[in-house]
């Protein structure tokens, strides 16, 4: 007992944060480079092609879940896990991707005739290879997840992106349009994994074990099914517009949700990642549990609330300045994305509660809940238009994280109105902000001049809020950065 004590105390103390540190450096590194590239590439491309490649995404999406969900998962929360277990998922995620990929191949045709383009057909195929690729990532993630140590994502990810970048300028440039776009993501995912086979100490070996296969299965097919229905809940969305409405909409509704989604998203995912293989150490103490829980949540709403009400504001400036006024049609989706991300990160950080506590079985029904709650909503939209459908998301997005709340007070006393009380300041500092630097789109002034006000003001006035308030999200992160760099000093 003493002695998990002690690894709990180390692991708190010194591994969260320079795990967060490195995961946020890796997620900022990659937004930095992602937000230059899409500028660039959306100022070359029509919105049109964009449009197409959506519809071929959504459908590479979804059969992705089958290879990336459940096992990765078992994996982590197994504490007795070791290399025959990583070894036997190895061989078996290699073989499934194989057989989804070629079903993938030879069903193209009747995708590509169902939105009647005939140039998805060799599309979905070429980007469909990432499914075989990321049959190796998945457990390269799960192996650097489980032993917490993410700072080997760092140059994956940097790697990757910078790469994939420059190959997507450059053929569509050339007038590869729609290929740019699916020949950059490729690339991205196939970097990724091979920096990743280089800095990780990990190497799969010819084991396999049909007890072992059976045990992850028995515990990761019920995060599958909850990561189907959580894909099919977003994905039906933008396959419902891609039918009953143009490719213009449909690319002016995924432009809408990709900026506030390189912030929102990255950030989530660095605290989701490294939080949940913690919360797993910490299933056997709820008071522990909760501490953390809690602590992630704050940490969330400190980072990434600001970020969305002040991308909210501004909106109209950033889209007209970066885009061009091509683009402004997705500015109100913009805005409902940043009400959707926020509560999204929110549940992202609450759903990871079951699965660290082994409620594989009650996170598979409460994604099917979720799913046919945005599906129901959804279909009550569609008569509406798109922008009610991207409402219908802000709504679904609420309810869903009230369900989890409700269902992480049963199962650990886990309290929605402390986590509300702990971010209080927060919350008042970013609504604040927000409403400053909102009044500004009044003045009679350039949009470039309105936009650097916007963010510098913007970021003075959150800051010194937070000081005043004594919010103590606020040293956390500084500490948090004063211990990555002596950290870094000391190697």
């Amino acid at each position: 007992m003493e002695e998990n004590a002690n690894e709990m105390k180390q692991v708190n103390k010194n591994t969260i944060s320079t795990n967060l540190m490195w995961r946020f450096l890796e997620r900022f590194g990659a937004y930095i480079v992602s937000f230059v590239i899409s500028v660039v590439l959306a100022r070359i491309l029509d919105p049109s092609t964009y449009g197409v490649v959506a519809l071929m995404t959504v459908v590479i999406t979804f059969l992705d879940v089958f290879v990336t969900g459940g096992f990765a998962n078992s994996l982590i929360h197994d504490k007795h896990a070791g290399e025959k277990d990583f070894n036997t998922l190895f061989w078996f995620n290699i073989a499934f991707s194989f057989v989804l990929y070629i079903a993938l191949f030879f069903t193209s045709p009747l995708i590509a005739a169902y939105y009647e383009k005939e140039a998805l057909t060799w599309l979905i195929r070429v980007e469909g290879i990432s499914l075989l690729i990321n049959g190796i990532k998945n457990l390269q993630y799960a192996f650097v997840a489980k032993n917490l140590q993410f700072k080997k994502f760092f140059f994956a990810t940097i790697g990757g992106t910078l790469a994939s970048g420059v190959i997507g300028i450059v053929l569509a440039l050339k007038g590869f349009g729609a290929w740019a776009l699916v020949i950059q993501g490729l690339v991205n995912h196939f970097v990724d994994s091979v920096i990743l086979w280089f800095v990780i100490k990990w190497r799969p070996k010819f084991q396999f074990s049909i007890k072992l296969w059976y045990k992850h299965f028995s515990f990761g097919w019920k995060i599958l099914v909850y990561k189907i229905f959580y894909n099919v809940s977003n994905s039906v969305r933008q396959l419902a517009i891609g039918k009953k409405y143009t490719d213009s909409d449909l690319a002016f509704y995924n432009k809408g949700k990709t900026y506030p989604n390189i912030i929102g998203q990255n950030i989530t995912n660095s605290v989701n990642s490294v939080m949940y293989p913690v919360l797993a150490k910490t299933q056997d103490d709820y008071k522990r549990f909760n501490d953390i829980l809690y602590k992630s949540i704050k940490l969330n709403i400190f980072i990434i609330l600001p970020m969305m009400v002040g991308f909210f504001c501004v909106a109209d400036s950033f889209i007209y300045i970066l885009l061009g006024s091509k683009w402004m049609p997705c500015v109100p989706y913009v805005k409902i994305f940043c009400v959707v991300i926020f509560l999204n990160s929110i549940e992202a950080i609450i759903s990871s509660g079951p699965l660290a506590l082994g409620k594989s079985t009650a996170s598979m029904i409460l994604g099917i809940a979720e799913c046919l709650i945005n599906i129901g909503l959804l279909v009550a939209a569609i008569p509406f238009g798109v922008m009610a459908i991207g409402y219908s998301m802000i709504v679904s997005s609420a309810i869903n994280c009230l369900i989890y709340f409700v269902y992480l007070k049963r199962l650990s006393g886990f309290s929605f109105f402390k986590a509300l009380s702990d971010s209080f300041t927060s919350i008042v500092s970013s609504i604040l902000m927000g409403v400053t630097i909102y009044a500004l789109l009044n003045l009679q002034l350039p949009f470039y001049i309105i936009f650097l006000a916007q963010i510098i003001i913007g970021i003075f006035l959150y800051y010194f809020l937070s000081v005043a308030f004594k919010d103590d999200s606020l040293p956390y992160c500084v500490s948090l950065v004063k211990d990555l760099l002596k950290r870094k000093k000391k190697s």
